[in-house]
């Protein structure tokens, strides 16, 4: 039995799709049917049936799935096996995530990981949270970098704590105040992430809880114009702690502590499909990200 042929099997039923499973597999359409046929014929059985445009197993292609998938990830565990008895680790990794952890948290991750394991290639795709959600579900990554995401399929583990902090510009008349007000936050000039984001309902959840009024003078979708905005002397923001680390040590921007402000939190968690397999390579990215979490607990 071609173990080719297994593989696409295995992306064909996950994917529901021969397309998706020839995008996937660096394949033509075409060539992937061609695999499909050549293993029904060894198995002598159906395993995809048509209705329409789309595509179901069979219940003998039931039957055959985790048998095919138990098959595929003993070869794999087979190759990493006599890969660690030569001291080394080699493979591919493919992960999705939000923008604010690719910018700000992945660029040094991503050095420490490959310093560890150098013979791992690291694919890296950016989007929103659901959109990072969506690319797991479909089995487009192994793991997703995400914020507030839940799915009954997805296993979610915490990676990093994050703050919201009010962040000003030199200069304004909060700079030299260790404390403020929300009531003293609400009449100045305000830049805010874009309606409807993760941000943008923490902060404003926060201002209606004490029914006041905001002086909003932009909304952006991202955080680097924002920060730019805030230097501009445009207005003052919210920011998640991480992205302003650097300005806080340049003294570019100041944290002002906002008094009676309920701690305002964007977490980051990994998630990764709770049925999937994971090889040797996916369990030390893993023990590799929450080792990170817990040293900076």
């Amino acid at each position: 039995m071609n173990t080719d042929h297994v593989e696409c099997f295995v992306m064909v039923a996950l994917t529901g799709s021969f397309s998706k499973a020839a995008n996937l597999l660096y394949l033509s359409q075409p060539a992937v049917s061609q695999r499909i046929k050549a293993l029904e014929a060894d198995l002598n059985c159906r395993l995809f049936q048509r209705t329409g445009h789309a595509i179901a197993l069979t219940e003998e292609g039931e039957s055959f799935l985790p048998y095919a998938k138990s098959m595929l990830q003993s070869l794999q565990d087979g190759q990493q096996a006599i890969q660690r008895i030569h001291g080394k680790l080699e493979g591919e990794l493919s992960v999705a995530s939000v923008f604010g952890a690719a910018f700000y948290l992945l660029p040094q991750l991503v050095e420490q990981f490959q310093t560890l394991y150098p013979k791992v290639k690291l694919t890296l795709l950016t989007g929103h949270s659901h959109q990072v959600l969506d690319m797991v579900l479909n089995h487009e990554v192994s793991f997703g970098i995400a914020r507030a995401v839940n799915h009954p399929q997805i296993r979610r583990i915490p990676i990093l704590k994050d703050d919201m902090l009010l962040a000003v510009y030199p200069g304004h008349p909060f700079h030299d105040r260790k404390q403020v007000t929300i009531e003293d936050v609400a009449k100045e000039r305000l830049i805010l992430f874009n309606r409807g984001s993760l941000d943008w309902t923490l902060i404003n959840g926060a201002f209606s809880h004490y029914r006041l009024d905001r002086h909003v003078v932009m909304e952006a979708d991202n955080i680097e114009v924002v920060k730019r905005m805030v230097k501009q002397r445009l207005g003052i923001a919210f920011l998640p702690r991480f992205s302003i680390l650097h300005d806080l040590d340049r003294d570019e921007l100041r944290e002002v502590e906002v008094a009676g402000l309920p701690q305002l939190n964007r977490n980051f968690e990994l998630i990764y499909l709770k049925d999937m397999s994971l090889n040797q390579i996916m369990e030390q990215f893993i023990g590799f990200l929450c080792q990170h979490h817990a040293q900076t607990e």
